[in-house]
């Protein structure tokens, strides 16, 4: 076979790239993830006892929505950063809008206590289970997504490496509210803050390690 009846032979075997199956595979990956990570937890920590009647709290819902929502902005920045040759955006800095808006929430409450009360608050009896756990139920999602982006072949990898720790550890602070009990702004912007933190920091640090390709 020439070089000509072998460009012909390749040109006519072309498949065309599904552009939304990346997609697709991510979204596997989170729920798949979060779900198992749930289980885990509630297996090892157990299930709180008033989750029907946190499910009509405010509170509940400020701390399951800010953890959603941090989780929704680091996959949609990771989304765009997995792909090789995109440039870095300002995703990370996204996220500093429903942490702010959980330390202004923190800051009310704090607000309505004297200061002789303060440090009982935020030094909650299981604030280091909390900073523990969110870290540890981070490792599901974050195997099962670094297996995912390494298919993608990022270049960015530190930075990609952050926004894959941020969804992990979102992820995993989702898994781990199923047992907490504590709903409070200045809990969760403390200590699921901290425990997402590290899983961010974790993740810049061996982005170049667990995404190389």
């Amino acid at each position: 076979m020439n070089t000509d009846d072998l460009i012909d032979f390749l040109s006519t075997r072309v498949e065309a790239v599904d552009p939304r199956r990346q997609d697709r595979i991510v979204a596997l990956a989170v729920f798949g993830s979060l779900a198992a990570a749930a289980l885990v937890c509630m297996l090892t920590l157990g299930l709180r006892p008033d989750i029907v009647e946190a499910l009509r709290t405010p509170g509940f819902f400020l701390k399951i929505g800010f953890l959603g929502t941090v989780v929704a902005i680091a996959i949609y920045g990771l989304r765009r950063a997995a792909r090789a040759g995109n440039a870095r955006s300002r995703t990370l800095l996204f996220v500093l809008v429903p942490l702010g808006l959980v330390w202004f929430a923190a800051g009310v409450q704090l607000a309505s206590l004297s200061p002789s009360q303060w440090y009982e608050v935020v030094m909650f009896r299981e604030w280091r289970l909390c900073v523990v756990a969110i870290p540890l139920l981070s490792a599901i999602p974050l195997v099962l997504l670094t297996l995912v982006l390494r298919e993608a072949v990022p270049t960015e990898l530190p930075y990609c490496g952050a926004l894959l720790g941020l969804v992990a550890g979102g992820i995993g602070a989702l898994a781990y509210a199923s047992y907490c009990l504590n709903d409070t702004p200045v809990y969760v912007g403390v200590w699921y803050a901290t425990g997402i933190a590290l899983v961010t920091v974790f993740g810049w640090a061996m982005g170049p390690r667990l995404l190389r390709w």
